[in-house]
C-alpha cells in the first residue's frame, strides 16, 4: 500500500529547532504537525499574493482606482448577501 504522505528531511538552525520543540510541548503537538500547519499556511499566503497580485495588474488594464475596486467588493458583497 503507498504512502499517503511524503518524509521529508529539514535542516533548521539551533534556537529555531529549540522554539520548535517548545512550541509543540506547549501545545501538546508533533514537531510534524506543525511544520505541516507552517507550510500550510505559507502555501495559503503564496497563493493569496499571488492572486493580488494578478488582481492589481488587471485592475492597472482596466484603468481602476482603488475607491473603484473598494465599490465593486462593496456590490459584490452585497449581492451575496441576498
Amino acid at each position: 500500500m503507498p504512502r499517503k504522505s511524503s518524509v521529508l528531511s529539514i535542516s533548521l538552525p539551533p534556537d529555531l529547532a529549540s522554539n520548535l520543540d517548545s512550541a509543540a510541548r506547549k501545545e501538546h503537538r508533533s514537531r510534524s504537525e506543525l511544520v505541516r500547519e507552517a507550510v500550510r499556511q505559507y502555501v495559503l499566503l503564496a497563493r493569496w499574493r499571488s492572486l493580488r497580485e494578478k488582481a492589481a495588474l488587471k485592475a492597472v488594464e482596466q484603468g481602476l482606482k482603488e475607491k473603484d475596486i473598494e465599490r465593486l467588493v462593496d456590490e459584490e458583497r452585497s449581492a451575496r448577501r441576498r
